[in-house]
C-alpha cells in the first residue's frame, strides 16, 4: 500500500493526474488526442520535470527493501518527505542508477539555462530560478535531500495545478458566457429573440434528465449492477460488485476503474451526439472529476487514491446494509452549481476584454446608449 502512496506523491501519472484532470483547452486538440493515438502511453503530470520524476519512481520501485519499508509507512511520512531516510537501505545498483538520473537532469537543466541565455541575453540570468526538485549544489549523486525535495516539490506543484485547473474551468465558463452575449448583441432584434429562444430550449432540454444518484450510493451502484453488469435478476452483492469492476484483478479500484462506474450516471445528462450548446463535453469532464473526488473522499480512508475491498465494504456494509450507503441525496451538476459570481464575471470582462460589460439583456446595438436600462437589469452595471 505504501508504494501506491509513493506514486501519489511522485509519479502521479496513474494516480494524481486523473484527479486533477486536464487543464481546460478551448483550442484544437493535439494530433495524438485527435487521432486517439495514446495506446501504451502514460498521461503526463504537467510538471516541467515529469520525465525525471517518472524515472526516479521506476528505479525506487524496483528495490525490494525500499518497497517493504513503504508498506509500513504512513501517508504523512510519505507526503512530508520523511521516507527519504529509507534511501540508505537501497542496493548499490539502485543508488548508481539514481546518481545517473540526477546527472542527466542537472545536464538538462544546464542546457535549458544555456538556451534561455542565448534567447534572452543577460535578462535570462535575472529570471533564472534555482530548481528546487533536487539538490542543485551537489550535481553528482542522488541523496536523501534529493528524494525529499522531489516529494515536497511535487506535492506543492500538484496542489497548485489543482487550483489552476479549477480556475481555468471557471475562466472557460465565463468566456463562454461572454461570447454568447456578444453573439446575441450583434444580431438584429428579431434574430436575437429567436436565438435566445433556441438557447433557452436547449437549456431546458439539458436540464430535463432523470434524477442523478449520489455518487457511490447504493442507488447509483445498483444501476450499474442492473444495466451494465446485467445482474438485475440478482440481489446487489458488494463483494461481487467490487470484484466485477476490479478490471485488472489487483484487488483495488484505481481512479480509472472508479471513473468507469460513473459513465452511466453522466450519460443521463450529457449526450455526445448533442451540440456543445446543449451538452458541453468539458462540463461533463468537470462533473466526472467532482463525482470521482467525492467517491474517494467517502471511501478512500488512507488517502492513497486506491480503494481496497475492505475500504469498499467499510463504506457499503458487508451486505450493502450500511445506512450511509443506502442514503441518496441526489447530485447537482456543474450548471446547477454556479461556477462564478457576477462580481467575478465583471472583473473577468475588464481584465480579458478591456471593456465594460454589455447589457445583460442584449439591447440591440442600434439603440444602445440611447435609453436608460430597464428596471429589471442588474443594478450598478457600468454603461458604455
Amino acid at each position: 500500500m505504501g508504494s501506491n502512496i509513493l506514486l501519489v506523491c511522485l509519479s502521479l501519472s496513474v494516480l494524481i493526474l486523473p484527479i486533477l484532470g486536464k487543464p481546460v483547452n478551448v483550442g484544437s486538440p493535439s494530433p495524438q488526442e485527435a487521432g486517439g493515438d495514446t495506446h501504451g502511453k502514460e498521461k503526463e503530470t504537467g510538471l516541467e520535470y515529469d520525465q525525471y520524476l517518472r524515472q526516479v519512481v521506476e528505479v525506487l520501485e524496483s528495490d525490494p527493501s525500499f518497497r517493504k519499508k513503504l508498506e509500513t509507512a504512513n501517508v504523512s511520512d510519505i507526503k512530508n518527505g520523511n521516507v527519504a531516510m529509507y534511501l540508505e537501505m537501497v542496493g548499490h545498483n539502485v543508488r548508481t542508477a539514481l546518481d545517473e538520473l540526477k546527472r542527466q537532469e542537472v545536464a538538462r537543466l544546464q542546457e535549458l539555462t544555456h538556451l534561455k541565455m542565448q534567447a534572452n541575453g543577460r535578462a535570462g540570468i535575472r529570471h533564472f530560478e534555482i530548481p528546487s526538485h533536487l539538490d542543485f549544489k551537489n550535481p553528482h549523486s542522488f541523496e536523501m535531500s534529493d528524494l525529499k525535495n522531489l516529494i515536497l516539490k511535487t506535492t506543492a506543484d500538484l496542489e497548485e495545478l489543482d487550483k489552476k485547473k479549477n480556475e481555468e474551468f471557471k475562466e472557460y465558463e465565463m468566456e463562454k458566457e461572454y461570447e454568447k452575449k456578444q453573439h446575441l448583441n450583434l444580431l438584429p432584434e428579431e434574430e436575437r429573440k429567436k436565438e435566445e429562444d433556441r438557447l433557452e430550449q436547449l437549456k431546458k432540454k439539458h436540464a430535463n434528465h432523470p434524477k442523478l444518484n449520489h455518487p457511490g450510493s447504493k442507488d447509483q451502484l445498483e444501476e450499474v449492477w442492473d444495466k451494465v453488469d446485467h445482474l438485475e435478476d440478482q440481489d446487489f452483492n458488494p463483494k461481487t460488485f467490487f470484484y466485477t469492476h476490479d478490471l485488472n484483478g489487483d484487488f483495488e479500484w484505481s481512479i480509472e476503474e472508479v471513473e468507469a462506474l460513473l459513465q452511466l450516471e453522466l450519460d443521463k445528462v450529457y449526450d455526445a451526439r448533442n451540440s456543445p450548446d446543449e451538452d458541453d463535453p468539458l462540463e461533463r469532464e468537470q462533473d466526472m472529476s467532482r463525482m470521482r473526488k467525492h467517491i474517494f473522499t467517502e471511501m478512500d480512508l488512507n488517502k492513497d487514491y486506491r480503494i481496497t475491498i475492505q475500504e469498499f465494504l467499510n463504506y457499503t456494509g458487508t451486505q450493502g446494509d450500511r445506512a450511509e450507503f443506502n442514503q441518496d441525496d441526489g447530485w447537482k451538476t456543474v450548471d446547477e452549481n454556479p461556477v462564478f459570481s457576477e462580481e467575478e464575471y465583471q472583473e473577468f470582462i475588464k481584465s480579458h476584454h478591456d471593456q465594460p460589460s454589455k447589457d445583460l439583456k442584449f439591447v440591440p446595438e442600434h439603440i444602445q446608449g440611447q435609453q436608460q436600462p430597464p428596471l429589471n437589469q442588474h443594478q450598478g452595471e457600468q454603461q458604455p
